[in-house]
């Protein structure tokens, strides 16, 4: 008699106990943990965030609030880092971000023939592809910020975003990354340069003179961070600073200095280089370069910053996006 108690028991204990799992289950699936739903969609954003620097954990925290990425994401100097959730195929598109530029009747559009939009900052690029991922990998996700705007002179260039997987961010691989477009210039004589699709970057070589003066800091890369520029060996202007690249986390380029006159624009998160007498080359894959000049004023808009994609059904698109960077992940 005893021993039948205890195995009724037991029966409406397992019987509970399984209508329970279902439930935890779906809990599981939800923050990647467990054995991962069929499939899902994850929009990366800014977080709001704008200029030189990325995104806080509290940025992030607060844009994800009533999203699917809430509690999913961590945030360290500015790389949002994502668990892949279950083992499968996943399509990875990026956007590169514009360069600063707020559209000022150019000074010398009749010129450019392209009326006032040569004087905006150029889009970032678009690159699309499929990968296959592993259930507990990590992905490390720097969403590309605008290049800041500027009232005179140059703005900065916009930065790229990248995604690649690794357990730490020195030792990751680049999976795909978007170049971010050149910043604009009020006496742009030719529109300023787009986020390329291709690795190498796209420099703008429409300065009216060559030289060794004037031009912004360098674009931001995957493997290295961009020149500084120079001003003015005469003057006390101090000079531009290149984007950092992935090692350096991608920080924006400072803008020139010294005169408060000349108002320029930083390079945006994601590599951007910070503007001068020219607008300051997107970062990328391959961080635009800088141009440099012999006068003020006879310099160029930013350069436009390489791209990368090592997916497969690639889709990439050059100069396709306005606005700060994203990164959309499906499955």
């Amino acid at each position: 008699m005893k021993n039948l108690i205890i195995l009724t028991f037991l029966i409406f204990s397992y019987q509970g106990f399984s209508q329970i799992l279902p439930s935890m289950h779906g809990v599981h699936d939800k923050k990647g943990l467990g054995g991962g739903s069929g499939s899902g969609t994850r929009n990366f954003t800014n977080c709001s965030k704008t200029g030189r620097e990325g995104p806080s954990q509290s940025d992030c925290n607060t844009a994800y609030a009533s999203d699917d990425l809430n509690g999913e994401v961590t945030v360290t100097n500015g790389i949002q880092e994502w668990t892949v959730p279950t083992t499968g195929s996943y399509v990875i598109e990026v956007w590169g971000a514009r360069g600063g530029g707020i559209g000022i009747t150019c000074l010398y559009n009749s010129d450019a023939g392209i009326g006032s939009t040569g004087c905006l900052g150029a889009n970032g690029a678009r690159m699309k592809g499929t990968f296959n991922l592993t259930q507990g990998d990590i992905l490390r996700i720097a969403v590309g910020q605008m290049g800041e705007d500027y009232s005179n002179q140059g703005g900065g260039g916009g930065g790229g975003s990248f995604v690649a997987k690794g357990v730490n961010h020195a030792g990751a691989t680049p999976l795909i990354i978007a170049g971010g477009g050149g910043g604009g210039h009020y006496a742009t004589k030719r529109a300023v340069i787009p986020g390329q699709i291709t690795e190498s970057a796209l420099a703008n070589t429409s300065n009216w003179s060559s030289g060794t003066n004037y031009g912004p800091g360098g674009g931001g890369s995957w493997s290295g961070d961009g020149a500084d520029g120079t001003v003015d060996n005469t003057s006390s202007y101090s000079n531009p600073g290149g984007g950092k690249g992935w090692g350096n986390y991608l920080v924006g380029g400072v803008h020139a200095g010294g005169n408060p006159h000349w108002s320029l624009g930083d390079g945006g998160f994601g590599g951007g280089g910070g503007g001068s007498w020219g607008g300051g080359p997107g970062g990328g894959y391959n961080g635009g370069p800088a141009v440099a000049a012999s006068g003020i004023g006879q310099t160029s808009g930013g350069s436009g910053a390489g791209s990368y994609n090592s997916g497969s059904s690639q889709d990439n698109t050059a100069g396709a996006w306005n606005s700060h960077g994203k990164v959309t992940i499906t499955w």
